[in-house]
């Protein structure tokens, strides 16, 4: 099975460096529109057997289009374990004041995600994120697929992708650096292990 993971496209909140997270959310910009289209056209040949989303807004309209684009246009089925990494109290701040307030804790999210500590601020730790992660990978090694889209945010695959994959935690986001919006990750699953073959692909914009 290969799944073809896609962090949604940029956002009115991308634009303001504003944290989003499991609650927050914003429109796509019109610019994303055109991005995620092209990125539709890149993948238009590929028969996916399903396209999974997270429900929030700006992931189900980044697969809408992509499905719309695609020769085998389908239903998108939403999972809330696909959501954004849930980040508490941060959410809605821009990241500038959120690093003011918790400047340990969000040095730690950017570079260092297991030392994440979210708890005093009703978010969510690696280990919580993994877990919901985790649970539908399972579920779709059950199903029996050749090709999946999957449709979700940033901070969460940025780290799940790379856990799956056998990374160890000091490379989940070295530099600080994650996936960029409407990019194209691929790993590839033989029923034993998965294996990442593309990562961070910008095919539009």
């Amino acid at each position: 099975m290969k799944i073809y993971f896609v962090r949604h496209g940029k956002t009115q909140w991308n634009q303001e460096r504003r944290l989003q997270g499991m609650t927050g959310d914003s429109p796509l910009l019109a610019e994303a529109l055109v991005e995620i289209a092209q990125l539709g056209d890149y993948l238009s040949e590929m028969s996916f057997d399903a396209i999974f989303s997270s429900p929030s807004k700006r992931a189900v309209d980044t697969a809408k289009i992509l499905s719309e684009h695609n020769h085998k246009p389908q239903e998108i089925i939403k999972k809330t374990e696909l959501f954004e990494w849930n980040l508490g109290d941060f959410e809605g701040m821009l990241i500038d004041d959120a690093i003011k307030k918790d400047p340990e804790n969000m040095l730690a999210f950017r570079h260092h995600p297991e030392q994440f500590w979210g708890n005093p601020h009703g978010a969510e730790n690696l280990a919580d994120v993994y877990r919901r992660f985790s649970h539908f990978i399972t579920f779709l090694s059950t199903q029996h697929y050749d090709k999946v889209l999957v449709v979700s945010h940033g901070a969460f695959l940025s780290s799940t992708i790379k856990m799956l994959t056998g990374a160890p935690f000091e490379e989940l986001r070295p530099g600080g650096v994650g996936l960029d919006n409407n990019t194209l990750s691929v790993v590839d699953y033989d029923g034993e292990k998965y294996v990442l073959t593309h990562w961070n692909e910008k095919h539009g914009g």
